[in-house]
């Protein structure tokens, strides 16, 4: 599934008090995820996203993405299996000039069922591929 949030973000927001913004997601893990800034942003605006009070993206805390006129793209697998479903986005912008509307996606994969993860296990046992224990 995926899931897509725009981050409208006023001139002279600082990173000390970011616009907040929750993205719904259901349950699974996370496969592909993009980060967007637009023409003229100029390193300005920043971006972090987080999951349980956690830096989530980028990994590095206290770190932010920042560009202009870019997309970051990269897979990561990430669960996200219990409540709240939400990824949160904080964004500021020190551009004292200019509002800047970021954008995150992500895509979340249904996580498999207790049910497969024991048939695989099964399967991957008959052909001798893993071993007990």
């Amino acid at each position: 599934m995926f899931f897509q949030i725009e981050v409208a973000t006023p001139a002279k927001t600082p990173g000390s008090a970011p616009v907040v913004a929750r993205l719904a997601v259901y349950p699974g893990v996370t496969r592909q995820v993009w980060v967007g800034f637009p023409r003229g942003c100029y390193g300005l605006a920043h971006m972090q996203i987080w999951h349980w009070g956690w830096q989530l993206w980028p990994w590095t805390p206290q770190t932010s993405y920042h560009w202009n006129d870019y997309m970051f793209t990269f897979e990561d697998r990430y669960p996200i299996l219990e409540e709240p479903l939400e990824l949160v986005v904080k964004t500021w912008n020190l551009d004292d000039s200019f509002q800047h509307t970021l954008t995150f996606a992500v895509t979340v994969e249904p996580a498999p069922s207790e049910e497969e993860i024991r048939e695989l296990r099964e399967r991957l046992l008959a052909l001798g591929l893993i071993r007990e224990g």
